[in-house]
């Protein structure tokens, strides 16, 4: 099953640039050694196979005539195959999606009632000065 986030199917790399300062900061603050197949429940049916797609491009690189190889000749499907990563020590997964939505309509909300009563001001403001005149 794909995993469902705040993305909403976007690549990765808009829902960073869009995020951004909501992401900063992340790098330095997250234990990045407590995600990944095997070790998060999530993540053991993302979509996004972060570090996968990478990792075959540097053995493309460090081994092209293997890479040409495998062109010509297609993916091996029988044989011995790698390992497949154990489940069974996954730390299980948090739902915290509905929290951080309430969390961000509710700073939007905050947000539009700062602005409305501003605009309120402002228009009361104008009125009493041509009152004036």
């Amino acid at each position: 099953m794909p995993a469902r986030n705040i993305s909403a199917g976007r690549s990765p790399a808009i829902c960073s640039a869009k995020l951004h300062q909501d992401l900063q900061g992340t790098d330095e603050t997250t234990d990045w050694e407590t995600y990944g197949t095997g070790k998060y429940e999530k993540c053991a049916d993302c979509m996004a196979h972060c570090g996968y797609e990478p990792t075959a491009a540097n053995a493309a690189f460090a081994n092209p005539l293997k890479a040409m190889w495998v062109a010509l000749r297609g993916v091996r499907t029988t044989g011995p195959m790698a390992p497949e990563i154990s489940l069974d020590q996954q730390r299980p997964a948090q739902y915290i999606f509905s929290a951080e939505v309430q969390k961000r309509l509710s700073d939007i909300r905050r947000d539009e009632a700062l602005a409305a009563g501003r605009k309120e001001e402002s228009l009361d403001s104008r009125v009493g000065s041509s009152a004036r005149d």
